[in-house]
């Protein structure tokens, strides 16, 4: 049995009910995103050898998400006999994981940190085609401490009206638990006709962060304007795959490419739709799969032989953060 640890005090059984296309504001934060939606697609899938939990007993694998690691140490002697899965996400690196799954490849080694793609946004509603290749509504989706400061203001609001263009500011601010998923209409895209999402300069977590926006654009239809994340440049073959922007004018400038050339515009959309296969939910769930039934037995032997396994729950944790400081490797 395959345990994926949510805890909160929240109804597991209602939880476990829900449909991510259909209810997909309750999967807005990460370890909504990660946790709950992986076990409510694997189990509609048809996999019966999963269980949402809160508590022990666990099975044989326990997977959780960083942010719920403090939740593990109470209760660590339910967990000698079981290897612990953490989901780094957008954290720091969950030390008390046998094994990690990053989000992008940047921290992945195929031995302890495997990297799996982020699931694309639950219940996306594609560009209507009829807008054929106006670009008149430009959108960004996403957190606000997430988007550049010159994406914010007045000034480019203006710009883009000067363009003929109007700014939808599809945003909302991140509260953890308590985001306000009613502020926003994530999943539609019917009257976008194009992504800019480029991140704050001095954003200080950009290795860790996904390539969502560039494969929602992609399954959406709608062009993207990104930002030089490492997750985008890890996934980009041509340069039909997006357009980068380091920040208003260069978005400005890619904005105006697209608008006065139709040809480029169709052949961003056509190869979308091309990249789009091998990230959407049906190529996710094949990667789950295959870390479940192939990459999880083969990793976990060496993970239980560990001997920083052997050491109790806090030590151990202690043991690998020096690990890290002693080799460099970044916490996130």
């Amino acid at each position: 049995m395959i345990s994926f640890f949510l805890p909160g005090g929240e109804d597991l059984a209602r939880l476990a009910a829900l449909a991510p296309d259909r209810d997909w504001r309750d999967f807005l934060v990460g370890e909504r995103a990660w946790i709950l939606q992986t076990y409510c697609r694997l189990t509609a899938r048809g996999d019966q050898a999963l269980e949402l939990t809160d508590r022990p007993p666990f099975g044989d694998v326990v997977i959780f998400h960083a942010k719920h690691e403090r939740y593990l140490r109470p209760i660590a002697g339910d967990l000698r006999h079981a290897v612990l899965v953490g989901v780094r996400a957008d954290n720091r690196e969950p030390l008390s994981a046998d094994l990690e799954l990053v989000q992008n490849a940047v921290f992945a080694d195929g031995r302890r940190r495997v990297h799996l793609p982020h699931w694309p946004q639950p219940g996306l509603v594609p560009r209507d085609a009829t807008r054929g290749t106006r670009v008149e509504r430009v959108a960004f989706k996403g957190f606000l401490s997430n988007l550049h400061a010159d994406l914010l203001g007045e000034t480019w609001r203006r710009d883009l009206e000067s363009l003929g263009m109007e700014w939808i500011c599809d945003a909302t601010d991140f509260a953890g638990a308590k985001t306000d998923a009613r502020a926003v209409d994530w999943p539609n895209h019917a009257s976008v006709d194009a992504i800019v999402a480029v991140r704050p300069t001095a954003r200080a977590r950009v290795n860790s962060k996904p390539a969502t926006k560039l494969v929602n654009a992609w399954l959406a239809g709608v062009p993207a304007i990104l930002g030089p994340d490492p997750a985008f440049r890890q996934l980009r073959r041509t340069p039909l795959d997006y357009l980068e922007a380091d920040g208003a004018t260069q978005a400005l400038g890619a904005l105006r490419r697209l608008r006065d050339s139709p040809d480029l515009y169709r052949a961003m959309v056509e190869n979308g739709f091309a990249r789009a296969v091998e990230f959407d939910v049906e190529a996710v769930s094949r990667c789950w799969s295959e870390f479940l039934r192939v990459t999880l037995p083969k990793l976990a032997p060496g993970a239980l032989g560990s001997a920083l396994r052997r050491l109790p729950l806090a030590p151990r944790r202690a043991a690998r953060y020096c690990v890290r400081l002693l080799s460099g490797r970044p916490a996130r």
